[in-house]
């Protein structure tokens, strides 16, 4: 005799057998499955006729384990995604610390300036992984990479705002213009690491152990 919660137990361990470990990811598949199931056998079909229907409409096996493959590549692009906007803020911070801290003398006050800047901004930029479990997953990808790429801009717009409207308000005090203009980077800071958090699926989490303890 059919056992339907057999059966349904048997895909998502075939699921999880596939490399798909996430358990929001798992629970979404096996809600989608249910939810066609039940929408069945509530216009009469048994069981097994409606379990097999919603196999044959939610794909294949191997067809949907292909898909998930994509998924994993997707999963490592946006790794080397992280590596190199990271990288390429830190050289930006050594690069202005560099040459603010040995070719101008800072008096104590901007020091305390700049030093803060960079402080923040070294905070946000190896610190933002102990965020992501906290930050929504948003189930749709184009949705995630559409709210990823807004607040990356968003972040760059910020910082033009900044050095457009607060920075010149220091151009008249001697040597204090560089120290202030650190603070233009710790926004790109915080919205680019915002941003490539919410690009992050449920399963890019677990990949990246960035998901919340149970």
């Amino acid at each position: 005799m059919f056992d339907l919660e057999h059966a349904v137990s048997e895909w998502r361990r075939q699921w999880a057998g596939s490399g798909v470990k996430a358990s929001e990811i798992l629970d979404e598949l096996e809600s989608h499955l249910r939810e066609d199931i039940q929408q069945q056998m509530r216009s009469g079909v048994s069981p097994q006729q409606a379990f097999d229907a919603a196999l044959q409409r939610f794909g294949r096996y191997q067809a949907l384990k292909t898909e998930f493959k994509k998924v994993s590549g997707d999963t490592e692009v946006l790794g080397m995604l992280m590596v190199v906007i990271c990288t390429i803020l830190a050289g930006f911070i050594v690069w202005m610390s560099g040459y603010t801290f040995l070719q101008m003398e800072l008096s104590p006050s901007e020091q305390i300036i700049a030093y803060a800047a960079v402080a923040f901004t070294l905070l946000v930029a190896c610190g933002w992984r102990y965020a992501v479990p906290f930050l929504p997953v948003i189930a749709s990808r184009g949705k995630r990479m559409g709210a990823g790429l807004i607040c990356i801009v968003s972040g760059v717009v910020l910082s033009n705002l900044f050095c457009n409207f607060i920075l010149p308000h220091f151009e008249n005090r001697d040597q204090q213009l560089p120290a202030i203009g650190f603070w233009a980077v710790f926004p790109i800071a915080v919205f680019a690491c915002l941003g490539l958090a919410l690009m992050m699926s449920a399963d890019d989490r677990a990949h990246w152990k960035m998901r919340r303890s149970q």
